[in-house]
């Protein structure tokens, strides 16, 4: 047995038992078929198509068949729900500022917040290419206009955080992060998701709760007070409370909090470290939930 042939057969222990039996010789022939003559390696690409197919079997054999459609129900709706969310925050942002009479800050907040509401639109009616350009549109628009504005500060200006100097003027490295990310986030999904939408939850109901809590959000604005505070975390129990009964509003709700956590309370990272620990988690957690609900199209 030769080193080259040897090196394989360790690759290929990563698959089952059950599979290697049945298929380890003819997978063998096939990538020593492939190899250059004098070959004592594997090839990294060899290597990695291996290990991932590997890897791949027995996550399928982890994870049942209906689980992985759950998952799938689970991202597509979590990718929808996220320009909403960026929606809701943004028009938030513009009604708070009109109830104060600052109409000059409340149209740039409506005017951030409407691109979401036409993403959220492409997606909910099976536009997904449409609506993922619109998404990487806005991060690199949202990157854009922070870089710009920072750099326009007078050198030696310090603003918060960490300073990087770029061409001489400050850049708030965190503050870059911190303004792309949501939208990045929200691209991310939807790029990664096979087909974004309600899902079983269903057009109507879906409606309804978001149309329910965006209400209940804009009303406690103007509203203020106690009974202000109260309305829209009242709403968002009920939601919540609805949502994890179901296994798929389980998943949603995983798949979903680290984009809330940057989304809705961007105060909690403003260090570059933070952001990148919380950019790491959910690169991660979209990676394996998106290999979940592609592997549940042919499952």
């Amino acid at each position: 047995m030769s080193a080259l042939e040897r090196r394989y057969r360790w690759l290929l222990a990563w698959y089952p038992k059950d599979h290697r039996a049945q298929h380890e010789e003819e997978m063998l022939d096939v990538l020593l078929a492939a190899s250059s003559p004098g070959q004592k390696r594997p090839a990294w690409r060899d290597a990695l198509d291996v290990l991932r197919g590997g890897l791949a079997i027995r996550l399928r054999r982890i994870v049942p068949t209906a689980s992985r459609r759950r998952w799938r129900a689970a991202t597509d709706l979590a990718a929808l729900l996220a320009p909403l969310t960026l929606f809701g925050v943004s028009l938030s942002q513009a009604t708070a500022y009109a109830g104060r009479s600052a109409f000059d800050l409340a149209l740039p907040a409506l005017a951030h917040a409407l691109p979401y509401g036409l993403i959220a639109l492409l997606a909910w009616l099976g536009r997904r290419r449409a609506a993922i350009a619109c998404a990487w549109a806005m991060a690199a628009l949202a990157a854009g206009m922070t870089t710009a504005e920072l750099l326009s500060l007078p050198e030696g200006t310090i603003v918060a955080g960490d300073v990087l100097q770029v061409s001489g003027r400050p850049l708030i490295a965190a503050s870059v992060l911190l303004s792309a990310l949501p939208a990045c986030m929200c691209a991310a999904m939807l790029t990664l998701t096979p087909s974004p939408g309600p899902g079983p939850v269903g057009s109507r109901r879906l409606a309804a709760w978001t149309g329910g809590v965006l209400a209940a959000r804009l009303v406690g604005i103007l509203l203020g007070g106690a009974f202000g505070v109260v309305l829209m975390p009242a709403a968002l129990g009920a939601v919540a409370v609805m949502a994890l009964r179901s296994s798929v509003g389980r998943r949603t709700t995983a798949v979903l909090t680290p984009f809330l956590l940057v989304a809705v309370r961007p105060s909690w990272f403003t260090d570059v470290a933070g952001l990148t620990a919380i950019a790491v988690a959910t690169a991660a957690l979209l990676g394996v939930t998106a290999w979940l609900a592609r592997t549940a199209e042919t499952a």
